[in-house]
């Protein structure tokens, strides 16, 4: 759990699944497997595609809890079912 946000691109290593982010409270923890509950994704659209790596890469989190509305971090998830 984290009250702030995270980016998901350039926050968080696609193949590993840990937080990169210096500055974010869950620096160098793994999300992978784990149910993630953050206010929301922050940065640019470039996280549905961090979400979709870490997904392919099998490093993504079980579950996303968000308490802001993501389309963003969503469209990830809805683009790795096509594969």
């Amino acid at each position: 759990y984290s009250s702030t946000g995270l980016s998901f691109w350039g926050g968080i290593e696609e193949t590993t699944g840990n937080v990169i982010d210096l500055t974010h409270p869950l620096h160098l923890q793994c999300i992978s497997d784990k149910v993630l509950v953050i206010p929301g994704g922050r940065g640019s659209c470039t996280g549905s595609q961090s979400m979709l790596e870490l997904i392919l890469n099998k490093k993504s989190p079980r579950a996303l809890v968000l308490r802001d509305a993501d389309a963003i971090l969503c469209t990830g998830a809805v683009v790795a079912e096509e594969f």
